[in-house]
C-alpha cells in the first residue's frame, strides 16, 4: 500500500487487515477455489475494498499485518467469517487451520485457550450456526459474559 494509508480511518485499516487475514486462510492452501473467490469478492464488497486493493491483497496478503486491537466480540465476528472462508471450499485442510491459528493469535486471543478456540470453531457446522450462536459458544468457552 502506498501514501493513502495515512489518510485512512482506523475503521477501514481494520477492514483490509481483516481481510487481508481472510486472503491468508484461502492462500493456505496453495489453492484458491472458485468457491472462496466468490465470498472473497463477496467480502471484499462489504468492507468497500476497492479493485485495486483486492488485487494488490490477493497477490501479496502478508504485507498487511494483523490488527489486534480489537473488542471481544469483533473478534469472534472475525473468526466467524474467518471460518465461513475455512469451509468455503467444503475442505478443512490442515494448512488452513495452522493458519487460522496464527491468525488467532494476531486477533490477541488469550494464548493459552488459542487452540481449544481453533478446534471449537473447526467443529461448528458453519453451515448451520448463525453468527449469534456462534458467538454465544465462544464467549461460553472464552467465559465472557453476554
Amino acid at each position: 500500500m502506498g501514501i493513502s494509508d495515512l489518510y485512512m480511518s482506523v475503521g477501514q485499516k481494520r477492514s483490509i487487515s481483516h481481510f487481508a487475514n481472510i486472503v491468508r486462510i484461502a492462500k493456505s492452501d496453495q489453492n484458491i477455489s472458485a468457491e472462496e473467490i466468490e465470498m472473497l469478492s463477496k467480502i471484499a464488497r462489504k468492507y468497500s475494498i476497492s479493485n485495486e486493493q483486492f488485487k494488490q491483497i490477493l497477490k501479496e496478503p502478508e504485507q498487511i499485518p494483523t490488527i489486534g486491537y480489537l473488542e471481544c466480540e469483533e473478534r469472534v465476528e472475525r473468526l466467524y467469517e474467518l471460518l465461513q472462508m475455512v469451509e468455503a471450499d467444503h475442505r478443512i485442510e490442515d494448512s488452513e487451520v495452522s493458519m487460522l491459528k496464527k491468525i488467532v493469535v494476531g486477533l490477541a486471543f488469550p494464548i493459552h485457550a488459542v487452540d481449544e478456540i481453533v478446534e471449537q470453531a473447526v467443529n461448528t457446522d458453519i453451515e448451520v450456526t448463525d453468527l449469534d450462536s456462534f458467538k454465544q459458544a465462544m464467549f461460553k468457552l472464552l467465559k465472557v459474559r453476554f
